[in-house]
């Protein structure tokens, strides 16, 4: 019984001596930052444990004192990029998440600072000093927005762009809140948003959609609100709002986005609408300057594709070769017209009973060039072209085992 008394006592004696350390971090992380040349980094290290100890965690100093440190590590890294030293991904994303904690903690403390005394009186001590500097920051949580994208930490930039589309109707700011900047500014902030999200590796795909949707209220439409809220929309398998913004952007942009037409006329196709399809690709081909080469050569290959599958070869065979005409880098064309010769030829060896003839091995050789010329210019989407080659050539039999071998094996 002793013993468990002495243990007892030693536990205590313990506590309390850790809240005296935290008291004195306090303190000390005080000291330095009103110090006349402040070591930020480490005043955070100091008073990093008080905002966690129970018998700190709940007083406002060391939350302010927590974001007085924070907002110095990020002017820091500010001054090192405004004087022409720039700072490295890593040291932007130690900036951006500073000011956002900075700003986090200020809230906690003001807070804090706001809660009856024991007599039932409020007296802050620093709110009024902490929100003149989250309303002087405005522009700058912008910047750590940026610093946070520019870092690919684009969860942080969402939540610093967050911070900075909501202060200027913070009511904890009272009449210090700062003005809105003006409309383009905040919608292509939003974009910005919408954009992040979507780039984030776990990205909310509503989020990212209703910033692009805020970006086009405020009035900013570039092209690429209209391109990534139909990506947005597809990722959440919204057809409805997809095919909105698909329509939009085409009505805006007409081809200079061939994903707008595309997706309009997968949605004819779904509902086997051929005419429909045949009068929107037609259109977009009539509507697309002929020097604009790429956009042309990617519309006559859609427009091979629905031939195809209404099984007019001749005509989709034709507009793969006009796709290539346009431009002879592109490897889908290359593919597709290899495809059809490749599947043609296949169709006349199962109606002569595998009884290979030379116009079939003839037309498979043809259809390797296509696809090997497809593979150089496009490795990385073309990944499925290897196996196809394999089996072409196993196909075509004796004298073609080398070339088997090689794309077996690749």
């Amino acid at each position: 019984m002793i013993m468990k008394k002495i243990s007892l006592i030693g536990l205590s004696l313990m506590s309390g001596l850790f809240a005296l350390a935290q008291a004195d971090a306090v303190k000390h992380a005080e000291h330095i930052i009103k110090s006349s040349n402040p070591d930020f980094v480490q005043a955070k290290e100091v008073i990093t444990p008080a905002l966690t100890n129970p018998e700190t965690a709940e007083t406002m100093m060391p939350w302010y004192l927590a974001g007085k440190a924070n907002i110095g590590i990020y002017e820091a890294g500010y001054m090192q990029e405004s004087l022409g030293n720039p700072m490295d991904a890593a040291q932007k994303k130690v900036a951006g998440h500073a000011l956002i904690d900075a700003f986090n903690q200020y809230y906690k403390a003001m807070h804090l600072d706001s809660i009856p005394n024991e007599k039932g009186k409020i007296k802050p001590k620093k709110s009024k000093e902490m929100i003149k500097e989250l309303a002087g920051l405005y522009p700058q949580i912008r910047n750590a927005g940026i610093f946070l994208i520019q870092a690919q930490d684009y969860n942080g930039a969402y939540d610093a762009w967050e911070i900075y589309a909501q202060l200027p109707g913070d009511a904890r700011l009272g009449k210090e809140a700062p003005t809105a900047d003006p409309d383009t500014i905040l919608g292509e902030t939003c974009y910005y948003q919408g954009a992040a999200m979507l780039a984030a590796k776990d990205g909310d795909y509503k989020k990212a959609l209703n910033k692009l949707e805020q970006a086009e209220a405020y009035g900013y439409a570039p092209i690429e609100v209209y391109v990534y809220a139909t990506e947005a929309a597809r990722l959440l398998n919204d057809s409805t709002t997809m095919l909105e913004y698909a329509q939009k952007g085409y009505d805006k942009f007409g081809t200079q986005e061939i994903s707008f037409v595309g997706q309009i006329i997968n949605s004819k196709l779904a509902k086997n609408d051929y005419d429909e399809c045949y009068r929107l690709i037609d259109e977009a081909i009539s509507n697309t300057p002929e020097g604009n080469a790429p956009i042309m050569s990617q519309l006559y290959t859609v427009k091979g594709n629905l031939l195809d599958q209404q099984e007019k070869y001749a005509e989709a065979e034709q507009c793969f070769d006009k796709s290539i005409q346009y431009d002879d880098k592109n490897a889908k064309a290359y593919f597709d017209k290899a495809r059809m010769i490749y599947n043609a030829a296949v169709r006349l060896d199962e109606e002569a009973n595998n009884a290979q003839s030379q116009e079939v091995k003839d037309q498979l050789l043809k259809a390797a060039e296509y696809f090997e010329k497809a593979y150089n210019l496009d490795e990385v989407n073309m990944t499925q072209i290897p196996n196809i080659l394999y089996r072409l050539y196993y196909r075509l039999g004796a004298g073609y085992e080398t070339q088997a071998d090689v794309w077996k094996n690749m």
